[in-house]
């Protein structure tokens, strides 16, 4: 029981209610969703301090900590907006280190604000304590880590800086605020992984052939337009047919042909990877290679015919190469399939006459 309750306890503070490989399984998805809430978080923390900037140029004492307090935060947001939009994709870990560079600028800035203002109770600090890590998703055990060195600074600096009354008023509401946001961020973030989770299984049974676990002709004719842009300059189509299928079926059941089926895709996304193997049908494949030549196809054919072949499988297969500028992805599956029925008519005509 004990054992038990560690773990589950384990799992919300880490994995956030879900167990380490449903949340590997999520972390691009995680990452995508911060990376368009940081986009739109720190453009709104643009405006704002903008705003405040300006409000403040109005006033008589412009050079003064408050003036400063919101050009540094100004600049910091400018550097956080243009980073995630320019540089996100391209460097997904970037996405994680803005993400807290934000949350941590805002507590600095909250902060600030208050020890300029010793006169008044830290309100500003403490509801940014709560506000701030339920914006984006992450883990539980790192967000609770950094409520309470937040709320130890607020607390630490009331305390030297502010008179008793006010310094006594802070730390109880700074304590209180942490417990809140500790509870409320570890919910929110079990709600929202549990329900990216759901999202990408449902994404995943939509887009997967669950015996070979490749793509399925669904999500195929979804990218199928989208191909050419994809790549640099080239890619090629190849298009497989198991030969035999039927027949093994028949005189081993099903498992033998679901094995066979499994192997073949298993050979393909080593060449293709798991995003570029598809089972179009029954017994027939198409795998799409980014920017390679026939040449580089015609090798990995090669081998993937022979090592199918030791086990005792036949496949034929159909290549064809489709240009970035003016190629048609439709023409280039169709050719190379009509290639691989080309070959698939030959290896039956020639195990005929045998």
């Amino acid at each position: 029981m004990i054992k038990k309750f560690f773990s589950r306890a384990g799992n919300i503070l880490i994995y956030a209610g879900l167990d380490r490989e449903q949340y590997e399984a999520i972390r691009a998805d995680i990452a995508n969703e911060n990376t368009n809430l940081l986009k739109f978080a720190s453009f709104v923390g643009m405006v704002m301090f903008l705003l405040l900037m300006i409000m403040e140029m109005r006033t008589d004492n412009f050079a003064n900590a408050n003036a400063y307090n919101y050009m540094l935060s100004l600049v910091a947001m400018v550097i956080i907006h243009f980073g995630v939009r320019f540089f996100g994709e391209q460097h997904p870990r970037m996405i994680l280190a803005l993400v807290y560079l934000f949350m941590i600028l805002l507590n600095i800035y909250s902060v600030t604000l208050s020890l300029l203002h010793p006169e008044y109770p830290a309100v500003s600090a403490e509801v940014f304590l709560v506000a701030i890590p339920l914006v984006f998703i992450e883990r539980p055990v790192r967000l609770i880590f950094m409520t309470l060195i937040t709320g130890a600074v607020i607390c630490l600096f009331s305390w030297k800086m502010k008179e008793p009354t006010y310094a006594e008023m802070d730390i109880w509401n700074t304590v209180s605020f942490s417990a809140l946001a500790i509870i409320a961020n570890t919910l929110l973030m079990c709600m929202k992984t549990t329900s990216i989770y759901r999202n990408h299984r449902i994404k995943y049974l939509s887009e997967t052939d669950l015996l070979t676990e490749v793509k399925n002709r669904n999500c195929f004719e979804r990218r199928l337009k989208r191909y050419p842009e994809m790549c640099k300059e080239r890619l090629v189509c190849v298009y497989a047919d198991i030969n035999g299928l039927h027949e093994l079926n028949n005189t081993k059941g099903h498992e033998a042909g679901d094995a066979m089926l499994k192997f073949v895709a298993s050979e393909l996304k080593d060449f293709f990877g798991p995003e570029h193997t598809y089972r179009l049908g029954g017994d027939e494949f198409l795998g799409v290679r980014l920017d390679a030549s026939e040449s580089e196809a015609n090798e990995a054919v090669k081998v993937i015919r022979e090592r199918c072949k030791v086990n005792g499988y036949y496949v034929s297969f159909g290549i064809s190469a489709c240009n970035r500028n003016g190629g048609d992805m439709d023409l280039s599956v169709k050719k190379a399939e009509e290639l691989m029925y080309r070959e698939k008519k030959a290896f039956y005509g020639e195990a005929a006459r045998i």
